[in-house]
């Protein structure tokens, strides 16, 4: 049984769409408003810069990477993701790296096999940027406060 386009996969399409754009783009972003969600919801990038009492500037609109097959691709290739699809055990797989990481998607899980394909490369880049992120902040520590023990202050007379 395959899953529907509905109210819930949509909005999990959609925050899964506005993860990616955090943490590759590093912008902020704006859900459509209202409870009527489409597979044409458009999710835009708030650009520019925030002025005083004059708001953003600028707004994008953001690519749907989970719910078009050309802007997921466009993902892939910028990240450089590689994209297996197994036919027997109704699977798409989606790694990076040289290691064996990567990204598994049952296509019972989506309403096609495309909408599969879809969601394992944007749960891989996802998955490949955190990481990204996480390293770079084990190498570039940020300043913690200095630590002193409370017997290590000078003592006032």
């Amino acid at each position: 049984m395959t899953q529907q386009y509905d109210q819930d996969y949509l909005k999990k399409a959609i925050a899964e769409e506005r993860e990616v754009a955090r943490l590759d783009l590093r912008v902020r972003t704006s859900t459509p408003g209202g409870l009527g969600l489409s597979i044409d919801s458009n999710v835009y990038l708030m650009t520019g810069h925030i002025g005083s009492g004059s708001g953003i500037r600028t707004s994008e609109i953001l690519p749907k990477w989970r719910r078009h097959p050309r802007a997921a691709g466009a993902l892939a290739i910028k990240h450089a993701l590689n994209i297996k699809h197994d036919l027997e055990e109704c699977t798409v797989t989606v790694g990076y790296g040289p290691g064996r990481r990567g990204i598994v998607e049952h296509y019972g899980a989506h309403p096609d096999h495309q909408a599969a394909t879809m969601a394992a490369i944007v749960r891989a880049a996802i998955q490949m940027l955190t990481e990204k992120r996480d390293e770079a902040a084990a190498l570039n520590p940020t300043r913690a406060p200095a630590r002193r023990r409370v017997a290590a202050r000078p003592k006032t007379k």
